[in-house]
């Protein structure tokens, strides 16, 4: 077998076993500081300790994971610190986002987003899960919108610490603010659709600032309860 074909079987296991895992630290599954045991993991993926080692290096570098020399890896925590990060940088990006959407002549895709958007009706979890996760799409396509690769990579990844963020916190998510969040994604989409520069940047902020409030808040209470 060639190297060529040799280098390919082993990304596509790294990727495997990558993208496995990062599913399962975004949704909870492996907890925060949780011990991922490399022998375990290439036991359950049936791999060699390559594809392993390489998959948790690539989650090491999206910070989902902590290698520590001597000790292992483990699941990176969510602290108070990591959040306001996620939020300072969703701030500058997401409002420069919204602006640049504004000024596009198209705004055929956000005139069906705000057409769509929904409020709770059973505020059941599972529909809570659903209307937020949806919510993220919103803030997903307005910064696609600005149609640069680098910066929709990198948003990529803020995207799965937000999520991940919103899954630890889901229990003390209610709907009182699932419904502000929907109003104020109206808000920004409608600054947006009539081409109001300064008033999707605005709005964009504002959501994102409550949005964080709303966030420490529930991290507190977890705390709080355990």
């Amino acid at each position: 077998m060639n190297v060529e074909v040799v280098a390919t079987e082993s990304l596509s296991k790294k990727t495997r076993v990558y993208k496995v895992l990062k599913h399962r630290i975004i949704h909870h599954e492996l907890k925060p500081q949780e011990f991922l045991n490399e022998q375990d993991l290439c036991a359950e993926f049936g791999v060699s300790k390559t594809p392993v080692r390489e998959a948790l290096q690539h989650l090491e570098r999206k910070r989902l994971v902590t290698i520590v020399p001597n000790k292992g890896c483990f699941v990176t925590n969510i602290s108070l610190d990591l959040i306001r990060e996620i939020f300072e940088i969703r701030e500058i990006y997401e409002c420069a986002a919204a602006r640049f959407a504004a000024c596009l002549v198209d705004k055929s895709k956000f005139i069906e987003i705000l057409a769509n958007i929904e409020s709770p009706k059973n505020e059941s979890e599972e529909e809570l899960r659903a209307l937020l996760l949806s919510g993220y799409r919103i803030h997903e396509i307005i910064v696609d919108s600005v149609g640069n690769s680098f910066l929709s990579e990198f948003y990529g990844t803020v995207l799965d610490h937000i999520i991940r963020i919103r899954v630890y916190t889901m229990s003390r998510f209610d709907a009182k603010r699932l419904h502000e969040t929907q109003e104020e994604h109206k808000l920004i989409l409608k600054a947006i659709i009539s081409g109001d520069v300064e008033e999707a940047e605005k709005a964009m902020r504002t959501h994102l600032q409550r949005s964080h409030i709303s966030v420490d808040r529930m991290m507190v209470n977890n705390r709080k309860a355990v």
